[in-house]
């Protein structure tokens, strides 16, 4: 017995030693793979902060340089501002013919596109704030033309209720509605449901953990977010021009933690909105997507219906906000109404500004309308 037990001990060694050197040589292999992608995203961001420089002006608002593109003249000024996670590239089909009519101001909210990153919670009080002193080291006087996409809706609306002799006009693009979070299935009792909750959670937790080593670049996952399906095709084509800026903005992790922190902020600043306005008699638009384009959403299909339902009549209720309103669908358009109707967004900002300078009354409809 104690030849065999004596025989079988080198096997053993080197059966051993086996294992250690596979393992030795996968962990190499890791290591060498995680420091290669975090060279590469280290190397491409650098390259892409050169390739891209800010269109406009790096200013202070507190502590912080934040980006404000300014085009046009005249008054008054419109100011615009994006969705969640988005930069003012989002911008970019609409600035251009906007500014043609006025001056037109873009900009960046703390931590996405060329900003810092924040010193504040990400609540639409905190960014309305940053965005009135923005403006005003911008020397970029009142009145104002407010234009919110989704998120952005929530903000300009605390903006308007805090500068409300400065406001002059406001259109919501798809926007948020500060009760969207008590109406199953956006949420129950001002929350998420806990199933839509966690899959956020989870995704910007990738993000976060994938970012730096590069793999949501190399795998393509940031620019999915700026192509947009069913967009027009001559508008794709306009579009094409600015999806490798759009993508190199967003591909950052200053970027990813921002979203999350503004996701995680979303049901306080609906509180805080639901507070600002009701708005006199101010002109209002408010543009909608097409119902029959709502794919791309993280519904369930059973939820899918019920939350086209239900964000229709939460759309309907913006134009409360005013006795001057009007509300549009904007046929063939997701989310991204900009992106997919941006003439929709001139004519409504048109609409406003021949209001403010007595060319023409703005007119409401109590009627939706489809165009």
């Amino acid at each position: 017995m104690k030849e065999h037990a004596t025989a079988a001990r080198p096997t053993d060694n080197r059966s051993r030693l086996r294992v250690r050197r596979v393992c030795k040589w996968l962990t190499i292999s890791v290591v060498l793979i995680v420091a290669a992608g975090a060279l590469f995203q280290l190397s491409v961001t650098k390259w892409e902060s050169y390739r891209y420089p800010p269109p406009g002006k790096l200013m202070d608002a507190g502590g912080l340089r934040l980006h404000i593109n300014c085009t046009g003249a005249g008054s008054p000024a419109v100011i615009m501002d994006s969705g969640l996670g988005d930069t003012s590239v989002i911008w970019q089909l609409v600035q251009p013919e906007i500014s043609k009519l006025s001056r037109v101001c873009s900009y960046d909210r703390a931590g996405l596109g060329w900003s810092d990153a924040p010193n504040e919670p990400r609540t639409s009080l905190n960014i309305a704030n940053e965005l009135d002193r923005l403006l005003t080291r911008a020397m970029v006087p009142g009145p104002y033309i407010l234009v919110g996409s989704s998120f952005g809706g929530y903000n300009i609306r605390v903006f308007a209720s805090r500068h409300r002799n400065q406001v002059v006009g406001i259109v919501f693009l798809d926007a948020a509605h500060p009760d969207q979070l008590n109406r199953p299935p956006f949420g129950i009792n001002g929350q998420l449901k806990p199933e839509y909750q966690r899959m956020i959670s989870n995704y910007y937790k990738l993000m976060i953990w994938t970012v730096p080593l590069g793999v949501p670049r190399i795998l393509g996952w940031c620019r999915d977010d700026y192509t947009f399906p069913d967009q027009p095709a001559a508008l794709a084509a306009a579009w094409a021009r600015f999806v490798p800026e759009a993508t190199a903005l967003d591909c950052r992790l200053r970027s990813f933690r921002t979203q999350w922190a503004e996701s995680r902020e979303f049901a306080s600043s609906g509180r805080i909105a639901s507070t600002a306005g009701p708005f006199g008699d101010i002109p209002l638009v408010v543009l909608s997507h097409d119902p029959e384009m709502s794919g791309g959403n993280f519904f369930s299909p059973a939820d899918a219906a019920m939350a086209e339902r239900v964000w229709a009549e939460l759309q309907e209720e913006l134009r409360g906000l005013s006795s001057r309103s009007k509300r549009i669908v904007a046929k063939g358009s997701r989310h991204c109404v900009q992106c997919y109707r941006p003439e929709l967004v001139v004519a409504a900002v048109q609409e406003i500004v021949n209001d403010v300078r007595g060319i023409r009354p703005f007119r409401a409809e109590a009627e939706t309308e489809y165009k």
